[in-house]
């Protein structure tokens, strides 16, 4: 039963987050017909791979040993005291996400607080995947790179894109930016 959610939870992760098997082979070091294997429940994998893999996919390992429940209620409440920290790409960049959705149910929707640090260079990372995303600025000021493109946010501005472009938000100020954002992955529920 364990085996089977782990399993589930790896392919499920992995396609949310638009990666095929040899691309998570690539991270990983593991081929893609151990990966498919582990996919499929045929392989028990031991810790030390579902440590790589986590990596690989940049969630905690732990998420893959948590129980699935449905959202009996319809809604879920987060409140501002119980925003959990999670694992985005941007990570690395320097950019601190929280969840504000306690939805354990399958969901389109993935809206997040994302504080962004001041830069003392401008980083040249730019992240894509299926979907749409909406960006508002709620404090400081954000430069939003899409493509070649350079766009200047303030306070109250937002912006809705196509997510499958290369983009980042950046700050764009001398003090910590705070923005709201909300993915919107077509492919969960395609």
């Amino acid at each position: 039963m364990l085996e089977k959610q782990i399993a589930d939870k790896i392919r499920r992760i992995r396609k949310s987050s638009g990666l095929t098997l040899a691309q998570l082979g690539e991270k990983t070091d593991l081929s893609k017909g151990l990966l498919s294997r582990i996919e499929n429940n045929q392989v028990s994998p031991p810790i030390a791979t579902l440590a790589k893999i986590a990596r690989g996919l940049n969630v905690p390992i732990g998420i893959f040993f948590q129980e699935d429940r449905r959202d009996e209620k319809g809604y879920a409440v987060t409140y501002r005291r119980e925003r959990k920290r999670v694992i985005g790409r941007g990570t690395r960049t320097g950019f601190t996400y929280y969840s504000l959705s306690a939805f354990r149910s399958p969901h389109l929707l993935e809206p997040f607080i994302v504080k962004y640090p001041v830069i003392n260079r401008e980083p040249s990372r730019l992240f894509d995947h299926p979907g749409e995303e909406f960006l508002m600025v709620l404090t400081g000021e954000i430069d939003f790179i899409y493509g070649h493109e350079k766009i200047h946010l303030a306070p109250g501005d937002a912006v809705h894109f196509d997510s499958g472009t290369p983009h980042r938000g950046q700050n764009a100020g001398k003090k910590e930016s705070v923005c709201l954002v909300i993915v919107i992955d077509k492919q969960k529920h395609a």
